[in-house]
C-alpha cells in the first residue's frame, strides 16, 4: 500500500502561519505528510506501483518523514485529500493502478443524489475520490484536530479566517476556512 508522503498545496507562509501552522523552509509538516509551499498542486507517495500520467496530478516518489511537527493550532495530521477527476471509473482505475490497491469503499455519501465517491487509505491519510466532470485535480484538503473548538480558537487568535464547527458528512464534525485565504478549499475535521 502506497503512503501520501507529500502534497503541492498553495499558500505562503504568511497564509498558513495565519492558520496556526508552524512553517519551515516552505513547507508544512503535518503527521505523515509534508506540504509544499506552491502554485503546483501535486502529491507524493513512498512508493508507485503503475503509470502515473493517467492520474493528471503530477506525482513523485518520496520517502516519508519520520517526525511530524507540533503547531500551535492543534492539528496532527491530514485526514483527506479530496482528488478530482472526470469520470470516477476511470479515475478509481488510474489510482489502483497507481497505488497498487483498491478503493476501501466506494458509494454515495451524501444520499443517492449525491455524487459517487471513492476511497483510499494511503497512511494516515485517505484519499476521496469525486467525480467533477472536469479535468483531474486536488482540489482540498481536510486536516484533523482531536479538540476542534480548541483549534477554531487557535486560528482565530492567530487572524485565520475560519467558520464554525458544523456536523461533517464523514461523521463528527468540520470547519472550514475562508475559500479565499488559499484559493483552495481547506477544512479541519474533529470530534
Amino acid at each position: 500500500m502506497a503512503i501520501l508522503t507529500c502534497l503541492g498545496v498553495p499558500g505562503d507562509e504568511r497564509a498558513w502561519t495565519a492558520l496556526g501552522f508552524t512553517v519551515n523552509d516552505g513547507s508544512v509538516q503535518i503527521g505523515q505528510v509534508r506540504c509544499e509551499l506552491t502554485c503546483d498542486r501535486s502529491w507524493g507517495f513512498d512508493e508507485i506501483h503503475g503509470e502515473v500520467a493517467t492520474l493528471g496530478v503530477p506525482t513523485a516518489v518520496l520517502p516519508a518523514m519520520t517526525s511530524a511537527a507540533h503547531h500551535p493550532c492543534g492539528v496532527t495530521h491530514v485526514d483527506h485529500v479530496v482528488y478530482t477527476v472526470p469520470d470516477l471509473d476511470t479515475g478509481t482505475t488510474a489510482l489502483t493502478a497507481a497505488l497498487g490497491t483498491a478503493p476501501r469503499r466506494r458509494f454515495h455519501p451524501r444520499g443517492p443524489k449525491g455524487p459517487e465517491m471513492a476511497f483510499y487509505r494511503a497512511g494516515e491519510a485517505f484519499i476521496e475520490v469525486v467525480a467533477s466532470g472536469t479535468e483531474p485535480a486536488l482540489a482540498g484538503l481536510a486536516l484533523w484536530s482531536a479538540d476542534l473548538d480548541a483549534t477554531v480558537t487557535a486560528i482565530r487568535a492567530a487572524g485565520g479566517p475560519i467558520g464554525d464547527p458544523k456536523p461533517a458528512v464523514q461523521g463528527g464534525r468540520i470547519a472550514t476556512v475562508w475559500h479565499g485565504h488559499l484559493d483552495w478549499g481547506l477544512a479541519i475535521m474533529g470530534p
